[in-house]
């Protein structure tokens, strides 16, 4: 995969995360989530079981690897969960700019 292909799959990887988080998440705005929450650990834990498979596909039929390419699998794979943990996060930032 080429430099665009990593941030494509970055983007995608982000959108999801963000769309969890917008449209499950915030339906119940009393229930306060963080990134050590269960609910917010069992979507990672899912999604990283997703990239597994995805980055399998990815480097089993785009990228023409015959054999079972372990590290390109993992990498792939935690680092697509650490972006989408990014859109996952419910905590708001605080942009005030200090006079």
């Amino acid at each position: 995969m080429n430099f665009l292909g990593y941030v494509l799959l970055g983007g995608l990887s982000y959108a999801a995360g963000w769309a969890v988080r917008v449209y499950r998440l915030d339906k119940n705005p009393e229930q306060p989530y963080h990134l050590k929450h269960p609910e917010i650990l069992g979507y990672m834990a899912g999604f990283f079981i997703i990239m597994l498979i995805i980055s399998w596909l990815l480097g089993r039929y785009l990228l023409g690897h015959t054999a079972l390419d372990l590290p390109f699998i993992i990498i792939n794979s935690i680092v697509a969960t650490f972006v989408y943990s990014f859109g996952l996060n419910p905590e708001k930032a605080n942009y005030d700019v200090p006079e």
